[in-house]
């Protein structure tokens, strides 16, 4: 146990930094990754390769988490809108923006993957974008929608 723990603290720890952008939240991910990796070892199953356990243990863990925060982000969009008239499309952003670094793992398209790039990353208007892509503003909207819908359907599952 102390042999992974050393061997493979860092690149999870990094790994973890890199999905949540947040110390505090990267050390509570990967200290949560070391605890189920442990207790699924402690189970004495037999495992082929460890380090695709740790990585799959990691991946389910940030999903987990990353369908968490959507949830209460929704949940505080509810409550913003009702208390003082917060518009659901900032919090769209800030929902969208916390999951960016997983955008090109999630089966989107190039025209998808850019267009929301440039529309959540960079504030970017669709008049903008259409012209950046060299296509209709229309496109742009579709390109949009279905890249919502299919990161809906990956964390809402």
């Amino acid at each position: 146990m102390d042999e992974i723990y050393s061997k493979y603290y860092l690149k999870i720890y990094n790994w973890s930094l890199k999905k949540t952008n947040n110390k505090e939240d990267a050390e509570d991910l990967t200290n949560n990754i070391f605890v189920a990796i442990f207790e699924y070892l402690s189970k004495d199953i037999k495992i082929e390769k460890v380090e695709n356990l740790i990585w799959k243990i990691a991946h389910n863990l940030w999903c987990n988490k990353a369908k968490k925060y959507i949830k209460e982000k929704e949940l505080m969009c509810y409550e913003l809108t009702d208390v003082i008239g917060y518009e659901d499309i900032t919090i769209d952003k800030i929902i969208y923006r916390e999951i960016i670094n997983d955008i090109d793992k999630i089966g989107l398209s190039d025209n998808e993957i850019k267009a929301f790039k440039m529309y959540y990353l960079n504030d970017l208007s669709i008049n903008e974008i259409s012209s950046k892509l060299n296509t209709i503003d229309s496109n742009v909207k579709y390109y949009l929608y279905s890249a919502r819908n299919k990161i809906k359907e990956r964390y809402h599952g």
